[in-house]
């Protein structure tokens, strides 16, 4: 089976005003709910270095 795919129709490369106002939207979102992902991990992999035992060595800690 091929992955081959013939190639799309060319397109504009400009968008509309609505369509940027848009995407700022998504990436001001995605830029968010990454800051609470981030501190979720953070604090789940102090928890699993705490859980290991002493944290001045252990690599997980940092």
């Amino acid at each position: 089976m091929s992955r081959w795919r013939p190639p799309r129709p060319k397109s504009s490369p400009y968008i509309t005003a609505e369509g940027y106002r848009s995407l700022e939207a998504e990436l001001k979102q995605l830029w968010e709910r990454r800051k609470h992902v981030t501190i979720a991990l953070s604090a789940a992999a102090a928890a699993a270095a705490a859980a290991e035992g002493d944290r001045s060595e252990n690599a997980e800690f940092d």
